[in-house]
């Protein structure tokens, strides 16, 4: 399928037209509460590679060495683990108005009426409640994520992403994070951590200080590389886990989410592969490939 052809199928398929604006609002107790922000980022995830670094060059002693990266790193990921535990907050219910209105200081300054009563809009507009049985942040930018840890998995939506899908499409989204769960990718990512501290050490000890200590440096990139290569292959697991009941409305939700990624994919190619160099989730055109979402 050429370029132009891909994102026609895909725009007349999954992409229907969608609404100018959206409100989020968060129930608790029969109330509109404001979900908190929550910072969060890939230097979460490079933390402890990072961090890593610091017995290699304050310690002097091998064994001292090993223990303090691996107590490092595992503290990194509970520190972040019990941050997001703490920064939780899960709504009684999450109502959403869609609407073709776009009178965007209006719709802010009336959202609590509007919520209440969306037939107060001019013209069209969409409303219904989304699942709520996940942590919600406030953030514009569509989001979702899952960390695993000792007193359960702790799964994230922001308002943003309430905003752009539908409930079947947030259903499929929430089953591709209890992928995540079922194939125990967080303590995957924490076992690989510790095994690649482990392996470093004897290398910088009988290698990179004898040769170049900015083979050390080399040595990191390399790591950053195959455990961006990690975090994308268990996007594809959880897509696999997801679409064993939601295929449709997961491909549809990945369309949503990322339209403009998957024009620049199919426009710009060789531009797009480079970029996963650098990303923690693969291009969604080879997603939707995989999930047989698009015809060969």
């Amino acid at each position: 399928m050429q370029e132009l052809e891909l994102i026609e199928f895909l725009k007349r398929r999954y992409k229907k037209e969608s609404y100018k604006a959206a409100l989020v609002g968060a129930y608790r107790d029969g109330r509109l509460v404001d979900p908190p922000p929550l910072q969060t980022g890939l230097y979460f995830l490079l933390t402890p590679i990072a961090l890593s670094v610091i017995p290699l060059i304050a310690v002097k002693d091998v064994f001292i060495q090993w223990a303090l990266g691996v107590a490092v790193i595992i503290a990194s990921y509970l520190i972040f683990y019990f941050y997001l535990r703490r920064k939780c907050f899960v709504p009684d219910a999450v109502k959403v108005v869609r609407t073709n209105f776009g009178d965007v200081e209006y719709l802010r300054r009336h959202k609590l009426e509007i919520l209440e009563n969306p037939g107060v809009l001019p013209g069209d507009y969409e409303f219904y409640y989304a699942p709520v049985n996940v942590c919600v942040a406030w953030d514009k930018r569509a989001n979702a994520f899952t960390l695993d840890g000792p007193r359960g998995p702790v799964i994230y939506f922001t308002t943003g992403i309430f905003a752009r899908l539908s409930p079947e499409e947030l259903q499929a989204v929430l089953e591709h994070e209890r992928g995540h769960v079922a194939f125990k990718h967080t303590h995957k990512l924490l076992a690989f951590l510790v095994a690649e501290y482990s392996l470093r050490l004897p290398l910088v000890h009988l290698l990179y200080a004898k040769v170049s200590i900015m083979l050390l440096a080399v040595h990191l990139i390399g790591v950053v590389l195959v455990y961006a290569a990690m975090l994308q292959a268990f996007e594809f697991e959880a897509d696999k886990y997801a679409a064993s009941k939601h295929r449709e409305k997961l491909a549809s939700a990945l369309v949503k989410l990322d339209w403009n990624g998957i024009v620049e994919a199919a426009l710009n190619p060789l531009a797009a592969r480079l970029t996963l160099l650098a990303r923690t989730h693969p291009l969604t055109v080879d997603r939707l490939r995989k999930l047989h979402a698009i015809p060969n």
